[in-house]
């Protein structure tokens, strides 16, 4: 089960992270799963950005209904830039889902986008050892009244976004990979 948390010290977006950005980290135990305590991190992104929660689509399109006639990039306007290819093949300016590659190192992939209104960068980050486990953290620099506003409205469906998204991916299969005791 998820669970708020702190961003790990050895996280990128630290360097990212300026007074008065918003900020939040959930993490969730990756004891028993093997596969994404050892995956590509490009991979793990996929999993998690991909996973089938019908809510999350609905959400989303109801958001990109609201978001277009304001100017802001939507779901499909970011999608548009994916390129064809193994996801283990993308690189720093590529896309997983929607979300634009801004850095991959082995335990961290740093994805997000810039728009009108806020800058926003997700930290997908990976612990090992004892007490493995992968945190989700999403930083937001908001430029204008709008960026606060948009923010103070999404926050309550971001954190269930986030949460069920982290309980979802370790709670399913990797695609492609058979894990003992996970349906396929």
């Amino acid at each position: 089960m998820s669970k708020s948390d702190e961003l790990p010290e050895e996280s990128l977006l630290h360097a990212y992270i300026a007074s008065g950005d918003y900020l939040d980290v959930f993490s969730v135990s990756l004891e028993g799963r093997t596969d994404l305590q050892t995956a590509d991190m490009r991979v793990v992104a996929d999993h998690m950005l991909n996973a089938d929660i019908g809510w999350m689509k609905s959400l989303l399109a109801m958001r990109d209904k609201m978001a277009a006639p304001l100017g802001m990039k939507t779901t499909a306007d970011l999608a548009r830039d994916q390129r064809a290819g193994p996801v283990s093949e993308r690189h720093a300016g590529d896309r997983i889902g929607f979300f634009k590659v801004y850095d991959i190192r082995e335990e961290e992939i740093v994805l997000g986008e810039n728009d009108w209104h806020q800058d926003f960068r997700l930290s997908i980050f990976r612990t090992s050892g004892d007490r493995p486990r992968i945190f989700a953290a999403t930083c937001c620099k908001r430029h204008n009244a709008f960026g606060y506003l948009y923010l103070a409205l999404i926050l309550p469906f971001h954190r269930k976004i986030v949460t069920t998204v982290l309980d979802t991916a370790v709670g399913s299969p990797v695609r492609g990979v058979q894990m003992p005791g996970l349906a396929p």
